[in-house]
């Protein structure tokens, strides 16, 4: 039996309802073939990033191909081109955020949904050197988790070598993405250049790698259990005894960050904070934390006045946010939208995401913290909410390049 086959066969995969994210590249195609033949149905995704014009076309259409002859239900999601080349975004970053609002859809739908992703040790090793030149630590330098989250990695302790050999072996047809070999960014300096060196001279790097990722996994583990009951009662009281914050090292302020639902950056916030007098206060994304008596608390706000603007432009921006709202003129008439606070039942059909999404479960994944959640707004138009200020945009009645009179919509707290 093959490595691959191997690997497949160590997951328990009963009861799963699997979604496999898709390229058309060897690595996702071979984890699409190999989970068939263990006898796993699952779904496919595909995201055409419409970056490389013909390419990502004809990755697409072989993905199509690959899921009609397999039998298999494929959904195809185009990411708009303004979300990746947005001015002052990093593309593949704004990639990754497309990609994973699309596995979290999927991860939320029951427990048994998960997403099947075919990341393996060469990543893995990769992610280590990356993430090791930033000056990670813990939590960085340990890597992917091969299950963790509903996301699912059954490939992660077999080189590239494997499924490229499982492949040919199998007569799988795959696509190459060129851009794979450009050097414009860091990870193909580090896959192309720095890397293969380091193995010709080390040939176990791969795998002196991968055992000590996993010990760290296992600390990362350890961490975290030292600050459940800290993060348990911040979620559960918004408060925290700044003697506490103090004593914690450096990995149990990140395990705690983390754990609230916060970035990195709140570490140096927080030690700030600290170090402060009381009343002092510091924002962590839409979070007021203040320091009063001795602890950290949230400063609850008081109920908010928001004001939306509606002006009518001819020319669709360039570039363009969810901080702005533009929709096509002859389809949505002005004089019926809405606006108010949201109500448990909202739902949201978020553009480039299949299906819709609780409007309280999208504030609550945005980190909008429970003092402001109640009285966040919504856009409606005939029942229908068009957008979430500064979160989520719906599908219905956006203008495009085609479009001939334009209402632009911003938000402002008042």
């Amino acid at each position: 039996m093959s490595v691959v086959a191997t690997a497949i066969r160590k997951v328990d995969w009963s009861k799963r309802k699997l979604l496999v994210a898709c390229s058309g590249g060897v690595d996702s195609m071979v984890l699409l073939h190999a989970l068939v033949a263990n006898g796993q149905q699952p779904e496919i995704l595909h995201v055409n990033y419409q970056l490389r014009g013909n390419e990502s076309d004809a990755d697409e259409e072989l993905v199509r191909r690959t899921a009609q002859k397999l039998g298999l239900v494929v959904h195809i999601h185009r990411c708009p081109v303004e979300w990746t080349k947005r001015k002052g975004v990093n593309l593949q970053a704004a990639a990754r955020t497309f990609r994973r609002e699309l596995f979290k859809e999927w991860v939320d739908r029951s427990e048994q949904h998960a997403v099947v992703l075919a990341h393996h040790l060469d990543d893995q090793v990769e992610t280590f050197f990356l993430q090791y030149f930033r000056g990670s630590g813990l939590f960085g330098l340990g890597g992917m988790h091969p299950e963790k989250d509903g996301i699912i990695r059954p490939f992660l302790a077999l080189p590239k070598s494997s499924l490229i050999a499982y492949a040919e072996e199998n007569n799988i047809v795959w696509r190459e993405d060129q851009s794979n070999q450009s050097s414009n960014y860091l990870r193909n300096v580090f896959r192309n250049t720095l890397l293969p060196a380091l193995k010709q001279e080390h040939p176990q790097l791969e795998e002196n790698g991968r055992i000590l990722m996993e010990q760290l996994r296992n600390l990362q583990q350890t961490v975290r259990q030292q600050t459940a009951e800290q993060v348990r009662s911040w979620k559960e009281h918004q408060q925290l005894p700044v003697e506490t914050w103090q004593q914690f090292t450096s990995e149990q302020k990140l395990a705690f960050v983390y754990g609230s639902g916060w970035p990195s950056w709140s570490v140096e916030r927080l030690d700030q904070l600290a170090e402060g007098p009381d009343g002092k206060r510091v924002e962590i994304g839409d979070t007021t934390v203040i320091k009063e008596n001795k602890h950290f608390r949230t400063l609850l706000s008081t109920k908010k006045h928001w004001e939306f603007k509606i002006e009518e432009i001819g020319i669709l921006p360039e570039f363009w946010d969810k901080h702005s709202l533009y929709l096509d003129a002859a389809v949505i008439d002005r004089s019926k939208l809405e606006h108010r606070s949201w109500q448990q039942s909202d739902r949201i059909r978020s553009l480039g995401m299949k299906g819709s999404q609780l409007v309280s479960d999208v504030l609550k994944d945005a980190g909008i913290p429970l003092s402001q959640r109640n009285n966040y707004p919504v856009l409606i138009y005939e029942n229908e909410i068009l957008w979430i200020p500064g979160i989520k945009i719906g599908r219905k009645g956006l203008a495009d390049s085609g479009s001939k009179a334009i209402l632009k919509i911003t938000c402002a707290e008042g």
